[in-house]
Order: C-alpha cells, then structure tokens, then sequence
C-alpha cells in the first residue's frame, strides 16, 4: 500500500514539471520577425493580443493602436476588398508584445 502512494506522489510530480516546463516553453509573437514593421500609435500597456487592433477598420489600417484608442468599427459594413500594404489583409497581424502594441508581419 504504501509503495503505491510513492508511485502516485512519483507520478504527479513528474506531471506537475513537465506542465511546468511546456508552460515555460512559449514560442509566441516574440519571435516573430520585426522586419518592414508598421508604426505603433499608442504607449499604453496591453496584457493580450486582443488589447491591440489596426488603425482603421475593414482592413484599412496601416498602423497597429491599442483598442481604446483604436477606431469603433461596431456596425461598420465592409466591401471585402483589402488596401496594399494594409494590417489586416495579410500583411500583418495586431499583437501585445513587451506589454506594448506591435505589428507582427511575414
């Protein structure tokens, strides 16, 4: 009995550090690239890739701001077409990197 409660805790533990070291292992938007990056409108601290939007709505943004400071695009309707050189339309793509605005592009 008591070489399966060592077993069970043996079992946790190595469960419990290899959560820990997948955790640590991020390989997230600091990585990306910075090259050809759009500029950054905004200084405030972001905590989330959702914090930061384009500068324009309907993938008309050339720049990355931080959402409050970002445009209302709530009832905005698009026509589907996308500017070159835009955020949104496959260039690149608003997200928190450093607790600051960026854009990451391919």
């Amino acid at each position: 009995m008591r070489r399966l409660h060592v077993l069970r805790f043996l079992a946790r533990a190595v469960a419990g550090v290899t959560l820990g070291l997948l955790a640590g292992c991020d390989l997230g938007v600091e990585d990306l690239p910075l090259e050809d990056a759009p500029p950054v409108l905004s200084s405030q601290v972001c905590y989330e890739d959702s914090d930061c939007v384009a500068s324009a709505c309907c993938g008309e943004g050339n720049a990355v701001t931080h959402r409050t400071e970002g445009p209302n695009c709530a009832g905005v309707r698009c026509d589907g077409t996308c500017p070159p050189g835009s955020i949104d339309c496959g260039r690149c793509i608003p997200v928190c990197r450093n607790a600051r605005c960026a854009g990451a592009c391919q």
